[in-house]
């Protein structure tokens, strides 16, 4: 008993909610005594002894349970994470959910350009190609150079070409020039052509003769080029066109039918034959170091008229009567050409028409 008290007393002093605990285990205790005072008769001493060892034991429990509570553990949940938490390993919202931290991924952007700058024309270059290289229109490279302007065939290797950061003209300021004016001229509006980083125009914005300005989505008037179909007479004999045209030679389209480049440009290796895409008689044979090169006008006698360009070689002299598929050349890359291939046109009733349209398909 007297070892028993102590005990109890230190767990009252751990918190209030034990004192209560302590005056029921008192009870139970006292009744435990009664029990074992009607019992020691028959068990003698030790057998009481036993005995309240026993009910001490079992009495213990609910003043341990009692002295957690007082001491708030059971409020209070383990945070197992919380140094990986700290060091930013584990990132949690609560004390049971666990989420992965974010691991930074940083996608470079592609840098636009700033600034105009030149490209050197290479082996086997086309406008439409050097355009697509760099994002912008061929438009834009036949506006800003001049000498391509009435005919993208005219590339040459070595040739610098200009090449702006974004699709649009390039500007040449001149005496009277206003920015309204400017973009009136190419349709767009004026707020586009003073927005432009590229521009540079200062505020107020002040135009210099002399210079030049980029109008971004601006758009040259296109000035139709002016072509002659032949008016001589007509051989005898000449054989006359179906209207049906074949394939005037093999290879790859490297160039297409498009506002400025009113033919189709099919390049394959130099010495390809060239044959007539329809009967006819020819009508111009000729020969150009800053254009076509060697070419050659065939007249189908209903209207229709083809031309054939860059020969290194052609086989037929004017007047001459050509069947359909009959060779008249070897491809080649006279004239302005970046590789061997053949420039090829069909005009109807002396306009430029879109070759593709009346080739068959393959």
């Amino acid at each position: 008993m007297a070892e028993t008290g102590p005990e109890h007393e230190d767990g009252a002093k751990d918190a209030p909610q034990a004192a209560r605990g302590l005056a029921l285990v008192g009870k139970r205790l006292r009744e435990s005594l009664r029990t074992a005072r009607r019992m020691l008769p028959r068990l003698g001493a030790h057998g009481a002894l036993l005995v309240l060892a026993v009910v001490a034991v079992y009495l213990a429990q609910p003043r341990t349970q009692t002295a957690s509570e007082s001491l708030g553990l059971a409020q209070t949940e383990p945070r197992p994470y919380a140094a990986l938490s700290a060091r930013g390993g584990i990132r949690t919202t609560d004390d049971s959910l666990f989420h992965r931290a974010p691991v930074p991924h940083t996608t470079i952007p592609e840098r636009p350009r700033k600034e105009v700058i030149t490209y050197t024309v290479q082996y086997g270059d086309t406008l439409y190609g050097i355009a697509e290289q760099f994002g912008i229109s061929g438009n834009t490279i036949m506006w800003a150079n001049p000498q391509l302007e009435l005919n993208p065939d005219l590339l040459q290797i070595g040739e610098e070409l200009i090449i702006l950061p974004v699709s649009g003209v390039y500007h040449k300021v001149v005496k009277g020039d206003t920015v309204e004016s400017i973009a009136k001229q190419y349709k767009v509006e004026p707020s586009a052509i003073l927005e432009c980083e590229y521009n540079h125009l200062g505020d107020p914005p002040q135009l210099q003769v002399g210079t030049y300005i980029i109008v971004p989505g601006g758009r040259k008037p296109y000035v139709p080029r002016v072509v002659h179909m032949y008016s001589g007479p007509i051989p005898e004999g000449a054989a006359r066109g179906t209207g049906a045209f074949v394939w005037p030679t093999t290879g790859r389209i490297s160039q297409g039918y498009w506002e400025l480049h009113r033919a189709i440009d099919i390049t394959w290796a130099e010495g390809t034959r060239i044959v007539a895409a329809d009967s006819g008689y020819v009508a111009l044979v000729g020969s150009s170091d800053s254009g076509y090169g060697k070419y050659v006008v065939i007249d189908h006698g209903n209207g229709f008229q083809t031309l054939y360009a860059h020969f290194s070689i052609f086989y037929v002299k004017p007047g001459q009567s050509v069947r359909k598929g009959e060779v008249i050349g070897l491809m080649g890359s006279t004239g302005r050409s970046t590789g061997p291939h053949l420039h090829f046109e069909i005009r109807k009733d002396g306009i430029q028409r879109n070759p593709l349209n009346y080739l068959p398909r393959q």
